[in-house]
């Protein structure tokens, strides 16, 4: 069925672009915190990514030819969970002086700077209730994927604006030269 071409199978191709764009933010995003701050970890560190796992594997179960609301309250409970996780790691990395530098300039978040988050996951839900109601069988779905996709795709250029941002705050580290290495 994948092969075929009509709107049905776009739309499930569509949702099967937005759990892998999802699972390659996560990691780009995880993967940018650990590289670009410090912080003392705990056990929520280690726990959370499992949550966020289980929350890919119902995205991806809930994958079919047949779209459901489901879906798109599965994604954004994702975007929930990850923009927590992120702001409660961001919260223990400002407090660590070795990150000083990255956040002089930035003020504490407040509820203020969470609109555009939030405004993502209440259209994520209207999207899923308008079709769970209307019983909309391909145009509404369609939409819902286009604007799943299109924000990851934004999420990820914002990802890699931070990443360049954190990368620009680190020394270079450069091999020592041999007159280092003999001085020592």
């Amino acid at each position: 069925m994948l092969w075929q071409f009509d709107l049905q199978v776009l739309v499930t191709w569509g949702m099967l672009s937005v759990a892998l764009m999802g699972i390659l933010l996560v990691w780009v995003l995880y993967t940018t915190l650990v590289m670009g701050f410090i912080w003392q970890l705990s056990l929520r560190d280690s726990v959370l990514p499992f949550v966020i796992g289980i929350q890919e594997f119902m995205l991806l179960s809930l994958t079919d030819a047949e779209f459901h609301g489901l879906w798109l309250y599965v994604l954004a409970s994702l975007f929930v969970t990850v923009n927590w996780i992120v702001h409660i790691s961001l919260r223990r990395a400002r407090q660590h002086p070795a990150n000083a530098q990255y956040f002089a300039t930035i003020a504490p978040a407040t509820l203020r700077d969470f609109r555009g988050v939030i405004v993502i996951i209440v259209i994520a839900i209207a999207l899923g209730l308008a079709i769970d109601f209307s019983g909309s069988t391909i145009w509404l779905p369609l939409l819902a994927i286009v604007y799943a996709n299109g924000i990851l795709i934004r999420q990820i250029v914002v990802t890699r604006r931070l990443w360049w941002s954190l990368m620009a705050d680190r020394p270079a580290v450069t091999a020592p030269s041999a007159s280092q290495e003999q001085q020592e």
